[in-house]
């Protein structure tokens, strides 16, 4: 069924709209748009999958895992401070920093430590339960 010639007229008049007032559509379109950059919580959980597959390989190499996060070359991420808490042939823990969340962290584990438990989070104090995967405070 062809268009009426009013609703014609309307499209080709939002179309001209539209056509000459791109800084509107941008503006509509970038407000919509989430920001591209990462939360902390995010960087820090990025960070330590980084460390994992980083001690993945060291320890294929030399069956064990890196006590120092310096031995691993991991390209540091900003604002982000790795520290690797407890390492041995059958496992490690690591803490996660953000120079923006001071008291707060993200830990992960991998593994088995004879006689320790799982990290604890700064803040809330929360236990690693998943080998592997990060586990974060709350951020702010």
């Amino acid at each position: 069924m062809p268009a009426s010639p009013i609703s014609r007229c309307a499209l080709l008049a939002a179309l001209a709209l539209l056509v000459s007032s791109p800084p509107l559509v941008a503006q509509a379109v970038a407000s919509t748009v989430p920001s591209s950059r990462p939360s902390h919580a995010a960087q820090l959980k990025g960070a330590l999958r980084s460390l994992v597959a980083a001690q993945t390989k060291h320890h294929v190499a030399r069956r064990s895992y890196a006590a120092s996060v310096d031995l691993l070359r991991l390209p540091p991420a900003p604002g982000v401070q790795i520290e690797i808490v407890a390492a041995g042939r059958a496992g490690w823990q690591a803490r996660a920093r953000h120079q923006d969340q001071p008291g707060r962290s993200c830990v992960i584990f991998v593994g088995l430590l004879d006689g320790r438990e799982g990290p604890r989070t700064d803040a809330d104090r929360d236990m690693a339960g998943e080998e592997g995967v990060p586990l974060c405070d709350r951020m702010r």
